[in-house]
């Protein structure tokens, strides 16, 4: 069908049928085809300009336009709306502009302001220009007026979320061609609205829309605000505004009338976010500051016993939130200001007014009592909340966001009045908390704020107060009071004040006691209150997950702590404490390792399978992972007798890392830290499961799809290399090396690590190179390649470099000849130009390397080159012809010969330097050998027989893995840092070399100092 209006008016009205047939699909898939043909867009929007069309025609085809403008729109795309087509459809987007239904005019707004963030400035600068002039003429008709205002709002709204470029300095440049027109039309409408009493619904709507341009356009249009003369007039007639509204809503709440309330705030509070400085270089900004003030004052009582989120409420977290960023800006003294860094003198004068104007001592006390006496306090409908529905009411103060609801507002806000006015409000805050609990007649909810004080101000007060001492005269006694069930909140609000107070002053005796308090409150003798219970296990996770846990102290606690957590856990009903909980058991496993008897974590065990039952719908499959993560550190407490936890784990790494699986997507990254978990601590004296190794071809998939984790499942293949090399001399190793060598070049530095440190593991596995099949899956995978590019590049980061070196060293030492042979097939160049660039480049990183371990693997690497029948004769060359066109140009041995040659003074003297460092025994073997460094993985480190002389001073250090044992073995058995002597295999080789024609040749080219320290060290 060809395009043209008819047609496109005809199929849309087919495509806009209520009944779905095939007749409608054959139109949506015509107007799909249309959508590249030139002039489509332009005849959309003549559909929806013409009138005489039904409105389901023209609102169909506005979307199509818009989303046109989404897909076509940018000259980059392909089958881009021509130049020509393009400049058409702006001409006439203001041409319906008296259209009645509002949706329609919306749609078309969007497509308007899409293209604007796109157009505008290069191809579209008259925008402001055209919007002005529409909104100069038709003052008179006041439905041209709303719908331009309506597209102006999301013109500006799209124009303002550009940070960046040049339609932001375009924004700020054209925006004054606008402003004067929005105030003129914003005065008339407001005057006219409230002058006669009637609140004209028409005029109040189209004055809340210039408002709501005005507030976009002062914010978002002027880098300097306050030094425009209209803008500094508009700020202050809308606080006149806002306070003759404000007497007007008393007697009548009109849904409007709210809206223009909202938008003076947020006006205000848009303003003090992005220019805090403009703000309060404004002439009426103190005015505006103390309305605020104000409004917190006298709306109080009724925001106190309201329900949440109504007005008051909205209103009174948005001026909170004023306040908490002029309080930061004066205590700060500007130093957060990016945008003034050049008017120093004005951010100066602003901090200056923000801290004494308005904020003088008086004021900021004031400010906490109402703070305190209204705002921290928990509402009546908290406490119904409470009692009704405890898991809820907990599961929303854990997860709550601050900027939201009032009271965690006003919390976070006072933290910062405490901090930000510590010397003021210090000594006040003591006083206030004294004398208010001092009173006995004070009630429960009153007491409970008081006590919030306490804990939320801690970093203020805490070097006016011994905590110590009152946690043991006050808190304990009030939280172990069997007193009315009101007490419930005090021993809440006990809990907390311990969270918050335990990094700043909390002694080892009073933890003990905070121990003992917990697991009170746990076992739910005193209380049957999930609230205080899980409360509990919040403390009880801050006290475990604090920098200054000492599990040794927590060991009596340990095993009844668990129980009491698994009794809680069963009985909660929603997903999200459920999750908490787990999260909190998981955290107790992992800090308190190896503390935790097997009973109690055969026990935590057990509740798995009927909680993975329990999980299926959509609801709750979250929980699944909260329970993978607690198997994976339940697997790390069992350790050597993790096999227990096999029956369950097994089939849920099958299910969980099988991407033809339905939860592999949901559950794979935890399934992957649970398998890497279960073959670290899979028993050395047990074979490995059956079950185990059919897994390892899925590690294939995983490292194709979970690159985000990348080390982690890095780390899993390693542990399976330590388990069994022989599975990379199959196929799936083969995959596996394939993927390597293809991130090899764009890995992070931790995944180069783990692959070095993989293939380390299994190289020195290998006994005989030349017969292994795990290297020749090296080759034919391209690794080897990728590996030798890697070390032979110009230095990027010599340290992931000298890692990647290792594992090709421990090739070089065990089978130098097969090493020779693979390099020569991994470019076109000459095996000598590939073998020169390799030494160049081992010789330089050795130069960087300072741990005696590694120093040792690149010397005995470049030992094993000089080695028969690697240099088995010596060819003096021409000295004066360049080396390079020596070896381009000679056979291969004597291009080995000369390169090993022409390196053999430089590889001497790093061997005579190494040996002077360390002091090896008759094995080879030497105790800086054994020392951690920063190329060493923290979990591969080698395990030494030391007796533990503090014990105290062990605290942190955990049992030794499976893996461990096994990698302990494994370096102890074969690894040649801890059994080749380097001294000897010196002296071998030279006594090799001097049977060489050339020695002579050879040895004359060692410098004097090195010659006399070789030669030294050969008659030790």
């Amino acid at each position: 069908m060809d395009l043209n209006l008819d047609n496109l008016a005809t199929v849309l009205t087919t495509a806009s049928g209520k009944q779905r047939g095939a007749e409608q699909q054959a139109a949506e898939a015509q107007l799909k085809q249309w959508e590249t043909v030139p002039g489509y867009h332009f005849l959309l929007q003549s559909v929806y300009l013409n009138t005489d069309h039904p409105l389901q025609i023209r609102w169909l085809a506005i979307i199509c336009l818009k989303n046109g403008v989404d897909r076509y729109w940018r000259s980059t795309r392909v089958h881009a709306i021509s130049k020509e087509e393009k400049a058409e459809i702006r001409k006439h987007f203001f041409d319906s502009l008296e259209e009645s239904n509002d949706q329609l005019t919306i749609q078309n707004a969007h497509a308007i302001a899409r293209v604007c963030r796109l157009d505008f400035p290069a191809e579209w600068s008259t925008v402001f220009e055209e919007i002005a002039a529409v909104l100069d003429t038709a003052t008179t008709n006041i439905v041209k007026v709303h719908n331009m205002l309506l597209i102006t709002n999301l013109v500006l709204k799209a124009l303002a979320s550009v940070r960046i470029g040049r339609a932001r300095a375009a924004l700020q440049n054209k925006v004054s061609v606008l402003v004067p027109h929005l105030v003129r039309l914003y005065h008339g409408f407001f005057n006219h609205w409230t002058a006669d009493g009637n609140f004209d619904a028409a005029s109040m709507e189209v004055g809340y829309l210039c408002l709501k341009n005005l507030r976009r356009a002062v914010v978002d249009g002027y880098e300097y605000p306050h030094r425009d003369s209209l803008v500094v007039e508009f700020y202050e007639v809308s606080l006149q505004h806002l306070q003759k509204l404000l007497l007007l809503h008393e007697s009548s709440q009109l849904p409007l009338l709210e809206r223009y309330i909202k938008a003076y705030v947020k006006l205000y509070a848009n303003l003090v976010s992005d220019n805090v400085v403009a703000f309060v270089l404004m002439p009426n900004s103190y005015e505006i500051f103390m309305t605020m003030l104000s409004l917190l004052e006298s709306k109080a009582s009724d925001i106190y016993n309201s329900e949440e989120n109504e007005f008051w409420e909205q209103l009174a977290i948005k001026m909170i939130l004023v306040l908490k960023r002029l309080t930061a800006f004066g205590f700060k003294k500007g130093a957060v200001m990016l945008k003034q860094r050049n008017d120093q003198q004005e951010v100066a004068a602003a901090a200056k007014a923000a801290t004494e104007r308005f904020f003088p001592p008086q004021l900021v006390q004031s400010l906490v009592d109402l703070l305190i006496t209204w705002y921290l306090k928990l509402r009546p409908a908290d406490v119904v909340s409470w009692t009704l529905e405890p898991e809820e009411w907990v599961n929303e103060e854990l997860q709550v966001s601050w900027e939201y609801q009032i009271r965690p507002c006003a919390e976070n806000y006072f933290q910062d009045l405490a901090v930000c006015f510590k010397p003021q409000l210090s000594e006040f805050i003591l006083r206030k908390i004294e004398s208010t609990l001092a009173d006995s007649s004070v009630d429960i909810l009153t007491k409970d704020a008081v006590l919030a004080v306490f804990q939320l101000s801690a970093s203020a007060i805490s070097e006016n107060c011994n905590f110590d001492q009152l946690f043991r005269s006050y808190f304990l006694p009030e939280a172990l009071k069997d007193a009315p069930v009101e007490n419930k909140l005090v021993k809440r609000r006990v809990c907390l004040i311990v969270s918050e107070w335990l990094s700043i002053q909390c002694s080892k005796e009073t933890r003990l006691e905070v121990y003992r308090l917990v697991l009170r409150f746990l076992q739910n003798t005193d209380i049957n209150d999930k609230v205080v219970r899980l409360t509990a296990v919040q403390t009880l996770q801050h006290l475990v997950d604090d920098w200054e846990f000492r599990k040794r102290d927590f060991q009596p606690f340990v095993s009844e702590t668990v129980a009491l957590v698994l009794e809680l856990l069963r009985n909660l009903e929603f997903t999200e404490s459920k999750i908490f909980v787990l999260k909190v058991l998981s955290l107790i496993l992992e800090r308190t390792n190896p503390l935790v008897p097997e009973k109690e974590l055969l026990d935590v065990m057990a509740i798995v399978p009927a909680m993975w039952d329990e999980s299926n719908n959509a609801n709750e499959m979250i929980i699944k992972n909260s329970l993978m993560r607690l198997l994976r550190d339940l697997t790390g407490a069992l350790n050597s007798n993790s096999s227990k936890a096999h029956p369950i784990v097994l089939p849920l790494i099958a299910l969980c890392c099988d991407d033809k699986s339905d939860m592999y997507t949901l559950l794979c990254e935890d399934g992957l830290e649970l398998w890497e978990a279960v073959v670290k601590h899979l028993p050395t004296a047990e074979p490995a499961p059956v079950e185990l190794l059919r897994l390892f071809p899925l590690s294939v998939k995983a490292l194709m799809n979970w690159t985000e984790i990348l080390p982690t499942v890095l780390k899993l293949a390693r542990s399976y290399g330590i388990l069994n090399y022989q599975l990379y001399e199959t196929e799936t190793g083969l995959e596996i090396f394939k993927i390597l060598g293809g991130y090899l070049n764009s890995m992070r530095d931790d995944a180069v690590y783990v692959t070095s440190s993989l293939l380390e593991t299994l190289f020195l596995q290998v006994p005989d190179p030349s017969r292994s099949q795990l290297v020749a899956n090296l080759a034919e995978s391209g690794l080897f390649f990728e590996m030798v590019k890697y070390l032979t590049r110009e230095s990027q980061t010599p340290n992931c470099e000298i890692k990647m070196a290792l594992p090709l060293l421990r090739l070089l030492h065990a089978g130098p000849v097969h090493l020779l042979g693979m390099l020569g097939t991994v470019s076109d160049s000459s095996l000598a130009v590939q073998l020169a660039q390799l030494v160049d480049s081992v010789v330089n990183l050795l130069k960087l390397v300072y741990d005696a371990k590694i120093r040792k693997i690149f010397v005995l690497a470049l030992l094993a080159l000089y080695a028969p029948p690697i240099f088995t004769q010596y060819c003096a060359q021409d000295p004066s012809v360049d080396l390079e066109y020596q070896l381009l140009n000679s056979e291969s041995q004597t291009g080995i010969n000369l390169v090993l040659s022409k390196n053999f003074n430089r590889v001497m003297f790093l061997v005579t330097h190494m040996l002077e460092e360390v002091n090896e025994n008759a094995d080879g073997d030497c105790e800086a050998y054994h020392r951690p460094s920063s190329y060493d993985d923290d979990d591969l480190t080698l395990i030494e027989d030391q007796p533990d002389e503090n014990e105290y001073a062990q605290e942190f250090k955990l049992p030794p893995s499976a893996e461990q044992l096994r990698f302990n073995e494994l370096v102890f058995k074969l690894d040649p840092v801890h059994r080749v002597s380097t001294k000897q295999l010196l002296k071998y080789q030279m006594d090799q070399l001097a049977g060489i024609d050339g020695y002579q040749q050879l040895i004359s080219s060692v410098d004097r100092e090195t010659l006399e320290q070789l030669q030294m060290m050969m008659n030790k």
